[in-house]
């Protein structure tokens, strides 16, 4: 399944969510997930964990996660950096939980007051308001960590990372798992392990995947499938086209003809 880095601009984020994120992403930040109504899978390094209303769901940096929705869902999002709070830096970079989901009645009964709260606060324009909304957080964050079996970080999420980000960077040129194993010192067999075993795909489909979803975007602004291939890093006019029909399920020429439908439409 197709993932993708974020770069977040902001430290520290928080809102409303009605529906959750089913693509798979990473980023350096924290994300919490609090849910006010409905149930969905919260999915964290490829760990299915069930989050049912009252539950909250909390992803540390660099976990792959991401979200299957059972039913219609709101709730709360938060997604802040580790080094907005240092008194617990030391432990989001060097902690996973080995469970992601925290359940209703594990937590404080104050807890969606608590988030509300540093919400409102949050929003205000008042720069004091926003200070007391981080402080509040850094709080919450003391009680709730307690309720997570936290466990040492291994060495392969760094490995993971270090793959993934490399791919993000070099999916448009020629990219081979030698030269990933040479560049990254790390064996090739290593790396195919981690991308059938945690990531549940090979790793050509997953550079495959990356390729055609910026192909789709150049699709949107021009139509000469060559350039738009060797330009998304294939080799030839056939691998794309082949790569293209198995990841979107039609050729670039239909999902092209589509596109143009459904604006006309």
């Amino acid at each position: 399944m197709p993932y993708h880095i974020e770069n977040r601009s902001s430290s520290y984020t928080t809102g409303i969510v009605t529906g959750l994120t089913a693509s798979p992403h990473l980023h350096p930040h924290l994300e919490m997930i609090y849910l006010d109504k409905g149930s969905s899978i919260a999915i964290a390094d490829y760990q299915d964990f069930l989050m049912e209303e009252g539950d909250l769901f909390l992803s540390f940096p660099n976990q792959i996660h991401y979200y299957h929705d059972l039913s219609r869902v709101k709730g709360y999002m938060f997604i802040f950096s580790p080094d907005l709070f240092k008194e617990l830096k030391d432990v989001f970079q060097n902690k996973v939980p080995t469970c992601s989901v925290i359940k209703k009645e594990q937590m404080p009964p104050h807890i969606r007051a608590s988030l509300e709260k540093i919400r409102q606060k949050n929003l205000s324009e008042s720069s004091f308001d926003q200070i007391a909304s981080r402080g509040y957080f850094l709080g919450l964050l003391g009680e709730l960590l307690p309720c997570m079996t936290l466990v040492p970080k291994s060495s392969s999420h760094d490995s993971v990372k270090s793959i993934l980000s490399y791919c993000s960077e070099k999916y448009t040129e020629p990219l081979s798992l030698d030269m990933l194993a040479k560049d990254l010192h790390l064996n090739k067999y290593y790396i195919s392990h981690i991308f059938k075993e945690r990531m549940g795909i090979s790793f050509t489909d997953f550079v495959n995947g990356q390729r055609i979803d910026h192909a789709c975007g150049l699709l949107e602004k021009d139509s000469d499938m060559t350039e738009i291939a060797f330009a998304s890093g294939f080799s030839s006019i056939r691998t794309f086209n082949r790569a293209f029909a198995k990841h979107v399920g039609m050729s670039p020429r239909e999902y092209l003809k589509s596109k143009e439908m459904s604006t006309i439409v």
